[in-house]
Protein backbone atom coordinates (compact mmCIF):
# COMPACT_ATOMS: atom_id res chain seq x y z
CA UNK A 1 0.00 0.00 0.00
CA UNK A 2 1.18 3.48 -0.74
CA UNK A 3 1.68 6.21 1.81
CA UNK A 4 -1.17 8.06 0.14
CA UNK A 5 -3.77 5.35 0.83
CA UNK A 6 -2.62 4.97 4.44
CA UNK A 7 -2.57 8.72 5.18
CA UNK A 8 -6.08 9.25 6.48
CA UNK A 9 -5.74 11.47 9.57
CA UNK A 10 -5.99 15.24 9.31
CA UNK A 11 -3.64 17.28 11.46
CA UNK A 12 -6.09 17.88 14.32
CA UNK A 13 -6.92 14.17 14.63
CA UNK A 14 -3.26 13.14 14.34
CA UNK A 15 -2.30 15.68 17.00
CA UNK A 16 -5.00 14.42 19.34
CA UNK A 17 -4.02 10.79 18.81
CA UNK A 18 -0.34 11.66 19.40
CA UNK A 19 -1.17 13.80 22.43
CA UNK A 20 0.39 16.99 21.07
CA UNK A 21 -0.78 20.35 19.75
CA UNK A 22 -1.20 20.66 15.95
CA UNK A 23 1.47 23.38 15.97
CA UNK A 24 3.90 20.82 17.38
CA UNK A 25 3.30 18.65 14.30
CA UNK A 26 4.05 21.63 12.07
CA UNK A 27 7.30 22.23 13.98
CA UNK A 28 8.26 18.56 13.65
CA UNK A 29 7.61 18.77 9.93
CA UNK A 30 9.68 21.96 9.59
CA UNK A 31 12.56 20.26 11.47
CA UNK A 32 12.36 17.25 9.13
CA UNK A 33 11.24 14.81 11.82
CA UNK A 34 8.04 13.84 10.06
CA UNK A 35 6.84 14.10 6.48
CA UNK A 36 3.08 13.78 6.17
CA UNK A 37 1.42 13.13 2.84
CA UNK A 38 0.09 16.28 1.17
CA UNK A 39 -3.15 16.27 -0.79
CA UNK A 40 -3.25 18.20 -4.09
CA UNK A 41 -4.78 21.06 -2.09
CA UNK A 42 -1.85 21.02 0.35
CA UNK A 43 -3.67 19.50 3.32
CA UNK A 44 -1.52 17.32 5.57
CA UNK A 45 -2.60 13.71 5.99
CA UNK A 46 -0.99 11.41 8.55
CA UNK A 47 -0.75 7.61 8.46
CA UNK A 48 -0.53 5.05 11.27
CA UNK A 49 3.20 4.87 10.49
CA UNK A 50 3.42 8.64 11.05
CA UNK A 51 1.62 8.24 14.37
CA UNK A 52 4.11 5.56 15.46
CA UNK A 53 6.96 7.90 14.54
CA UNK A 54 5.28 10.68 16.54
CA UNK A 55 5.09 8.34 19.51
CA UNK A 56 8.82 7.67 19.26
CA UNK A 57 9.53 11.41 18.97
CA UNK A 58 7.43 12.08 22.06
CA UNK A 59 9.20 9.30 23.96
CA UNK A 60 12.65 10.61 23.05
CA UNK A 61 11.84 14.22 23.89
CA UNK A 62 10.28 13.13 27.19
CA UNK A 63 13.61 11.41 27.96
CA UNK A 64 15.40 14.74 27.41
CA UNK A 65 16.61 14.37 23.82
CA UNK A 66 16.41 17.66 21.91
CA UNK A 67 14.88 17.83 18.43
CA UNK A 68 18.26 17.75 16.67
CA UNK A 69 19.13 14.63 18.65
CA UNK A 70 15.78 13.10 17.72
CA UNK A 71 16.43 13.91 14.05
CA UNK A 72 19.82 12.17 14.23
CA UNK A 73 18.39 9.14 16.02
CA UNK A 74 15.62 8.81 13.42
CA UNK A 75 18.17 9.18 10.62
CA UNK A 76 20.41 6.49 12.12
CA UNK A 77 17.39 4.24 12.63
CA UNK A 78 16.41 4.66 8.97
CA UNK A 79 20.00 3.93 7.87
CA UNK A 80 20.08 0.87 10.13
CA UNK A 81 16.82 -0.40 8.61
CA UNK A 82 18.17 0.21 5.10
CA UNK A 83 21.38 -1.68 5.86
CA UNK A 84 19.50 -4.57 7.47
CA UNK A 85 17.33 -4.88 4.37
CA UNK A 86 20.46 -4.85 2.21
CA UNK A 87 22.10 -7.57 4.33
CA UNK A 88 18.92 -9.67 4.13
CA UNK A 89 18.87 -9.26 0.35
CA UNK A 90 22.55 -10.19 0.05
CA UNK A 91 22.07 -13.25 2.27
CA UNK A 92 19.14 -14.33 0.11
CA UNK A 93 21.19 -13.85 -3.08
CA UNK A 94 24.12 -15.74 -1.55
CA UNK A 95 21.82 -18.59 -0.57
CA UNK A 96 20.40 -18.71 -4.09
CA UNK A 97 23.91 -18.71 -5.58
CA UNK A 98 25.05 -21.46 -3.22
CA UNK A 99 22.03 -23.61 -4.05
CA UNK A 100 22.75 -23.23 -7.78
CA UNK A 101 26.42 -24.17 -7.44
CA UNK A 102 26.10 -26.70 -4.62
CA UNK A 103 26.57 -25.88 -0.96
CA UNK A 104 30.01 -27.51 -0.79
CA UNK A 105 31.44 -25.74 -3.83
CA UNK A 106 34.76 -24.04 -3.22
CA UNK A 107 35.56 -20.64 -4.65
CA UNK A 108 37.33 -20.92 -8.00
CA UNK A 109 39.46 -17.86 -7.48
CA UNK A 110 41.48 -16.77 -4.47
CA UNK A 111 43.00 -13.41 -3.79
CA UNK A 112 46.09 -12.60 -1.83
CA UNK A 113 46.49 -9.21 -0.26
CA UNK A 114 49.93 -7.97 0.73
CA UNK A 115 49.88 -5.55 3.60
CA UNK A 116 52.91 -3.51 4.45
CA UNK A 117 52.97 -1.62 7.68
CA UNK A 118 54.64 1.72 7.94
CA UNK A 119 56.02 2.98 11.16
CA UNK A 120 55.33 6.68 11.38
CA UNK A 121 56.70 7.21 14.87
CA UNK A 122 60.32 8.19 15.52
CA UNK A 123 62.58 5.81 17.40
CA UNK A 124 62.84 6.65 21.08
CA UNK A 125 66.27 6.49 22.66
CA UNK A 126 66.01 5.38 26.26
CA UNK A 127 68.65 6.26 28.80
CA UNK A 128 69.69 3.82 31.44
CA UNK A 129 69.54 4.57 35.17
CA UNK A 130 73.07 6.06 35.11
CA UNK A 131 72.63 8.28 32.01
CA UNK A 132 74.08 5.84 29.46
CA UNK A 133 72.19 5.11 26.22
Amino acid sequence: MSKRSNAVYIISVAAELAGVHPQTLRIYERKGLIEPFRTPGGTRRYSDEDLERLGLIQELTADGVNLEGVRRILSLQAENNRLRAQVDRLRRLLGEAQSRTGADAQPTQTFQVNVTRRRNLPDIVRKGPFGES
